[in-house]
């Protein structure tokens, strides 16, 4: 349904996920990806095999699609450069509402539910888009956009959008967190990291199969003070005791008799 011609896209911004969507953007035969902008001029040097590189947001060519890739605090600031600009207007963000575009006749998001660095592939058809916009037509184009990367997407709004990012905080961010600690507790011991890999791959399982709250486990599941006590004693770092403790009072009101 989606291309009866190739979508010409400018992207806005030089972090991670301006730098995945430009390589990725440039492989796909339905989008013609015409420019990468950005303030820096260094940070643009990594773009040029993938696209048109701008320094000045006023040299932007005609394309039909804007995609502002940039962190949230700069997503008005970037608006306003470019409000006279007839194409769709799409950001990249997971907490700002599409309501932050606004001044513009055409705008929406386009919001990859994925962490990104440089340094690592992806694979599209595993992450959800989440997808909003005032028209449907600008709807429909920010579905093609998702599709010509042969990634699925979603219908959701700013509210939804929030909840989701939200949901992505304490589960990637919070979790990644747990691990170094948990990679520091074995370092000190002298003891692999990498055997913990088997139980935490078999715990995001169990949480996406049967549930997270069905799939926990653990001292603090149990009641086990013994456990609890005598493990808050072997750790060194007052960080780590904080940590421990908070994520045991919590899972102790959780699951009491």
């Amino acid at each position: 349904m989606y291309f009866w011609s190739v979508i010409k896209l400018a992207i806005i911004g030089t972090g991670n996920v301006a730098f995945h969507l430009a390589q990725a953007f440039h492989q796909a035969e339905a989008v013609h990806l015409k420019a990468v902008a950005g303030r820096n001029a260094e940070s643009l040097k990594i773009f040029k095999p993938f696209a048109y590189i701008l320094p000045d947001l006023k040299d932007l060519p005609p394309v039909d699609v804007i995609i502002i890739a940039v962190s949230d605090a700069a997503i008005p600031e970037i608006s306003a450069k470019i409000k006279d600009n007839k194409a769709l207007i799409a950001h990249t963000s997971g907490s700002t509402s599409v309501e932050v575009l606004n001044t513009h006749k055409r705008f929406g998001v386009f919001y990859p539910l994925q962490t990104f660095s440089k340094s690592n592939e992806l694979i599209y058809s595993d992450i959800p888009f989440c997808i909003e916009a005032k028209l449907k037509a600008d709807f429909e184009t920010l579905v093609g956009l998702a599709s010509a990367l042969k990634a699925k997407s979603y219908s959701i709004n700013s509210d939804q959008r929030g909840a989701l990012h939200l949901a992505a905080v304490f589960g990637n961010n919070f979790g990644n967190h747990i691990l170094t600690q948990a990679q520091q507790i074995c370092e000190e011991r002298h003891v692999s990291f990498d055997l913990l890999k088997p139980l935490m791959e078999e715990t995001i399982r169990k949480a996406f199969s049967i549930g997270p709250e069905a799939a926990q486990t653990g001292p603090a599941k149990r009641g086990d003070v013994i456990t609890i006590e005598k493990q808050l004693n072997a750790l060194q770092s007052p960080e780590q005791k904080k940590i421990y403790n908070s994520f045991t009072e919590a899972l102790l009101k959780h699951y009491e008799r």
